[in-house]
């Protein structure tokens, strides 16, 4: 199993470059356009297809060997996180770092839920609708979702009123913000390593 976890690495980390160069060479392409320009475009937009799909499933298969192996996981991402034990000291510090790096990441989550949930809303109401005179209005709401919900008429409702300051969650989609948290935990590891051996 480790030989064939190593060797899976290596294609997916070999192919990455292969993938990246289809998806700019086949991005201005789509389906009708291959078909049209038939041949060599219709049979490399096809192969780089395969390309994609084998390349997810090898994602996929990683992302879960890296989840279930310990060994596997340690040794893939303790390289990618630059992380290097060798001796009892240095142990003792990457479990601090660790931990430092473990509580700012929770904090940011913390963070980063209160500003997914929280709905800030400020808008004018038509004269009829006006209480006591005024017709501008502050709505605050709560808004927390287990499943990705379609929230088509709330936004069409609020694009009837008359919107001054509108603010319905994170601007950025969540595939951002778990990059960013990778990011995030590599920087904060190496930083407080770092700092620690100082």
């Amino acid at each position: 199993m480790r030989k064939l976890d190593s060797l899976l690495l290596r294609v997916f980390l070999y192919g990455l470059p292969i993938v990246i160069a289809f998806a700019v060479f086949v991005y201005p392409y789509d389906l009708e356009t291959s078909d049209r320009a038939g041949g060599y475009i219709k049979a490399l937009y096809n192969f780089g297809g395969f390309v994609f799909g084998a390349w997810m499933i090898l994602s996929i298969y990683l992302s879960v060997r890296l989840i279930v192996s310990g060994l596997f996981r340690e040794k893939v991402l303790a390289k990618i996180t630059f992380i290097k034990e060798r001796d009892e000291r240095e142990e003792i510090l990457t479990g601090k770092a660790a931990k430092s790096t473990m509580l700012t990441s929770l904090a940011i989550l913390l963070f980063l839920l209160c500003l997914s949930c929280f709905q800030v809303s400020v808008y004018s109401e038509r004269p009829e609708k006006a209480i006591d005179g005024k017709t501008t209005i502050v709505s605050l709401n709560v808004n927390f979702n287990a499943l990705q919900s379609n929230q088509q008429g709330e936004l069409e409702e609020l694009l009837q009123k008359e919107n001054m300051v509108s603010y319905s969650g994170l601007p950025v989609s969540s595939s951002a913000v778990i990059l960013g948290l990778i990011i995030w935990q590599i920087i904060s590891y190496n930083f407080s390593m770092r700092r620690l051996l100082k």
